[in-house]
């Protein structure tokens, strides 16, 4: 017996301690194109170079940060990062080809961090960019089956998407290409990401926004549900398909979302205006917010016949802007089919139709329109709580609601003491002065929407600043 249980220990001393011999190997930064949707897999000599082992596949431990523990024999390894193909293996800067890794294994507990600069199907840092941080890959070849292709699928988080544990709403526009980074546009981009950024700076909840590249050449075929002899067309039910059944769903189950209809939105210019009118009218069961800048209406008179034909839900709202001079039927076709959904059920009130004198069929003007048009548009989800904030010794009044649409209350707590309340632009205009001692309400409705800031003072001893946000 004794002789079994010296053999025994013999052999366990031969067999290797996994428990402490654990290489961790951290991605503290990968670029920022790296797909969210795709995962990353080590390869290496430890594992004869399989480039997608299911047992060496990095954790997600942030949106662009990564980890593995593996337990490898001490000595020298070599090694490289996969999104699964070598065709997708890590790259430099520029998505030029890198050796491979090296890194000396003396045994035990050990910790590798690494960076991620690039992709070579995708590029890296040094690509040129105009997008926020906070822009990302959702895919670089999302299937889309009812097309039977797949196509990139971009995603903007707010700010603090990483730092909380809030849910958004979500607004899925079209044209990826031309959203959120002018190097991959192709005549300039809208500034989403910009503008987003800038209303969340001074009060705005924020707003996941889904970009869905064009499809190039069949860009017309895909963004009308009809055929026009002279164009093409004809596949804009499948496209829109895609996105209620595959696309929203995907986004739905990763990401923090509310899911109920009110807090979805579609938008897009041109055949992208098209498209959304008829996606928004056709899934209205989850898509209440339809932005329609500069619409190719003209395109088929069909798409006024469906319209006629559908009931629209008093939930909905309809944006539509355009320029006076685009094209001589631009403005009347947008008219007639603000009336029709108004035909339809929808409340005008639920319905804002704009023309400017400057407006163009270009991507700058869509820019320039597009936080006008998100604001009116879900201006009326809440997500902002109306009730009023407690006072602080650090700012002795209460302002709420903030974001504001009709106005907004100030609450001294005092009878005594005379309050100055100032309304500024953000450039430092002074457009509203207003005197009280103990509350006021304050009427906006009056302001255009955007950003402000309002100035809070008792006599000379105390002054006090806010941001606000009007919205209509």
């Amino acid at each position: 017996m004794k002789k079994i249980i010296v053999t025994l220990f013999s052999a366990l001393l031969l067999m290797p301690f996994t428990g402490h011999s654990q290489l961790t190997i951290n991605i503290t930064s990968a670029y920022q194109y790296t797909p969210l949707k795709d995962s990353l897999f080590l390869s290496g000599t430890f594992n004869a170079w399989v480039v997608n082992s299911p047992a060496y596949v990095f954790s997600r431990t942030g949106l662009n940060t990564f980890s593995i523990t593996i337990n490898p024999a001490p000595g020298a390894l070599q090694f490289k990062v996969t999104r699964g193909s070598w065709t997708y293996v890590e790259a430099n800067s520029t998505g030029g080809t890198i050796s491979n890794r090296s890194y000396t294994y003396a045994g035990g507990p050990a910790t590798l961090n690494i960076q991620i600069a690039g992709w070579q199907d995708i590029g890296g840092t040094a690509s040129p960019t105009s997008a926020s941080p906070n822009v990302y890959f959702l895919d670089t070849d999302f299937p889309i089956p009812q097309l039977s292709t797949s196509r990139r699928i971009w995603i903007y988080l707010p700010p603090d998407y990483v730092t909380s544990s809030k849910k958004y709403p979500v607004l899925y526009m079209h044209d990826g290409q031309n959203l959120f980074d002018v190097s991959t546009s192709f005549s300039g981009e809208w500034r989403v990401d910009e503008s987003l950024d800038s209303l969340f700076s001074i009060g705005d909840w924020g707003i996941i926004v889904v970009g869905i590249d064009n499809g190039g050449a069949n860009r017309i075929n895909e963004l009308s549900p009809w055929n026009n002899p002279s164009y093409g067309g004809g596949e804009g039910g499948k496209y829109m398909d895609f996105i209620e059944h595959n696309l929203k769903p995907y986004i739905d189950s990763n990401f923090r979302t509310y899911t109920i209809p009110k807090f979805n939105g579609i938008m897009g210019s041109s055949m992208g205006g098209l498209i959304s009118q008829y996606g928004g009218v056709d899934y209205q069961q989850s898509i209440k917010k339809v932005g329609l800048l500069s619409p190719s209406f003209w395109f088929t008179d069909t798409i006024f016949q469906f319209v006629h034909q559908i009931p629209i839900q008093p939930d909905m709202k309809f944006y539509f802007v355009s320029g006076t001079t685009e094209d001589s039927s631009m403005v009347p076709l947008m008219m007639a089919m603000r009336d029709s959904v108004i035909a339809g059920g929808l409340s005008p009130a639920r319905t804002k139709l704009l023309t400017w004198a400057d407006g163009q069929h270009a991507e700058w003007f869509w820019a320039r329109e597009f936080p006008a048009a998100y604001l009116w548009l879900f201006n009326d989800l809440n997500l902002v709580t109306s009730v009023a904030p407690e006072r602080t010794p650090e700012q002795p009044f209460k302002l709420y609601p903030n974001p504001a649409s009709e106005g907004i209350y100030l609450e001294t707590g005092s009878l005594e003491e005379e309050w100055t309340f100032a309304l500024y632009t953000m450039q430092g205009t002074l457009i509203s002065e207003s005197r009280v001692k103990g509350n006021l309400f304050f009427g906006t409705s009056s302001f255009s929407a955007g950003g402000y800031f309002v100035k809070a003072s008792i006599g000379d001893r105390a002054i006090f600043w806010k941001k606000l946000l009007i919205c209509h």
